[in-house]
């Protein structure tokens, strides 16, 4: 098995053509495309070269493939991997004990016996669809490579089977004075659930100056589609307690805009204080007074002084102005609206310092791909991309995420680790790595030009 000289020959193909494509005086964007298509097909052979590798490997090495027999050879298997498709061979094996067949190679390399598109590739096509509709997605994906077109299907089913991991716990948890939880909703259309929302909480432990824009410290955001809100304010509480020391907070404050469910977060977050959103007591101020400018004024200034009677008292003569049912159903909200949030209305009064920003959250984490344009999601499909915009809005790779679905367990029948390194000992002992080759490579055989000028100069700067 000589995988390290085979895919320095690979290697060097590549170089050749490349160099042919300069000397043929093409454009530099055609000069790309070409390397591209070169590129990919090297990425190709050397995947398909690692895992027949592997496969002779496990062949050779009988001892390391206790109790495996060889069933059969030569059985071929075509897989879309990230460069394009690639096809290989590898041996059918049977287990003398459990009788069980398997493809020990297939095996080794995470690939399941039906699996026609290679993990990594899927990995990016999940990573476009939090961005992309999903024809869009596999567009893109292809956009550069024909072989990798997919179709809106697969992009719909990936999403469908990714679970973000779970968050690290450290050994040291953090010791802050205060911490924010700012919650919001998005309302979806989805196909089995009226009023479906997307709802999010974030973490955080206060807000910096970065270059002049407000930054939040340290953010952690949650989402969730169709959990009870007990389930979903414990997931939160777990959180806080696997990361902070919670003797050492004073004050937790949770913000938004009264919505029962939020609210709700003061019974599973231990003394915690609900902040009522600016932004959203404004617009029910607004939508009252409309009629009235007048009584806006007053009724802020009396929010001001935190007089609760004189507020609800200019609401009740905004509602006697008023002169049409709607408007006066506009009204009678907006007092209920007051009554029931006037502990966040005051606690908001008397830690001005403090804002929410969960409007804003809401709209670049969940809004600007589950319901800014029209579309209908499935109830699992809007779980999953909401998951995945949260996993985004973390700092994180849902690739990373996805990928660990399929890492392997330390169960590989065997290695090519200890084959390689010979192969490259043996390489620097000779001090021929690429030389030996090179004289297979046809332009290096007769005559002069660029390419073999551009070769010959490789070829004897290469040394390990």
């Amino acid at each position: 098995m000589e995988i390290i000289r085979v895919i320095e020959e690979k290697i060097l193909h590549v170089t050749e053509k490349v160099l042919e494509t300069l000397e043929g005086g093409i454009d530099y964007n055609t000069f790309t495309k070409e390397l591209k298509k070169e590129l990919d097909g090297l990425g190709v052979g050397i995947m398909q070269e690692v895992i027949e590798a592997m496969d002779q490997q496990i062949v050779k090495d009988k001892k390391e493939r206790k109790d495996w027999v060889i069933e059969r050879k030569g059985d071929y298997k075509s897989i879309l991997t990230p460069f394009g498709e690639m096809t290989y061979k590898r041996t059918y094996f049977k287990n003398k004990e459990t009788k069980k067949y398997s493809y020990l190679a297939d095996e080794n390399a995470g690939i399941t016996a039906h699996m026609r598109i290679e993990p990594t590739l899927k990995s990016e096509l999940l990573e476009a669809t939090t961005k992309l509709s999903y024809e869009k997605a596999t567009q893109e994906l292809s956009r550069y490579n024909s072989e990798l077109k997919l179709s809106k299907q697969t992009a719909a089913n990936t999403v469908r089977d990714f679970k973000a991991k779970d968050y690290e716990i450290p050994c040291d948890k953090k010791e802050v004075p205060t911490l924010y939880i700012e919650a919001d909703e998005d309302h979806l259309s989805v196909r089995s659930k009226r009023g479906a929302q997307a709802r999010l909480i974030y973490v955080h432990e206060g807000v910096k100056e970065v270059n002049g824009r407000r930054m939040l410290i340290n953010p952690k955001y949650f989402t969730s589609i169709d959990e009870k809100p007990e389930d979903f304010w414990f997931r939160v509480c777990d959180f806080i307690y696997s990361q902070y020391d919670v003797n050492c907070i004073n004050d937790i404050y949770i913000l938004g805009d009264g919505a029962k469910w939020i609210r709700s977060g003061l019974e599973y977050i231990p003394s915690s204080t609900f902040i009522l959103d600016k932004f959203h007591l404004s617009k029910y101020i607004i939508m009252a007074t409309a009629h009235a400018p007048n009584l806006k004024t007053k009724i802020y200034k009396n929010i001001k002084k935190l007089d609760r009677e004189a507020v609800l008292e200019n609401l009740k003569e905004a509602l006697a102005k008023a002169d049409s049912k709607p408007r006066k159903k506009r009204i009678q909200k907006t007092i209920t609206y007051i009554k029931n949030t006037w502990d966040g209305i005051k606690a908001s009064i008397e830690n001005p310092e403090i804002g929410c920003s969960a409007e804003g959250h809401v709209s670049h984490v969940l809004s600007s791909r589950l319901s800014s344009r029209p579309m209908a999601w499935s109830l699992n499909g809007a779980k999953k991309m909401a998951s995945m915009r949260a996993v985004e809005a973390n700092k994180e790779q849902v690739k990373d995420h996805y990928l660990e679905t399929y890492k392997q367990k330390d169960n590989k029948v065997i290695e090519l680790t200890t084959e390689v390194r010979k192969q490259l000992k043996d390489l620097k002992t000779r001090k021929k790595i690429g030389k030996e080759s090179f004289s297979n490579v046809p332009v290096m055989e007769y005559g002069v030009n660029l390419t073999r000028v551009a070769l010959r100069g490789l070829n004897n700067k290469i040394s390990i």
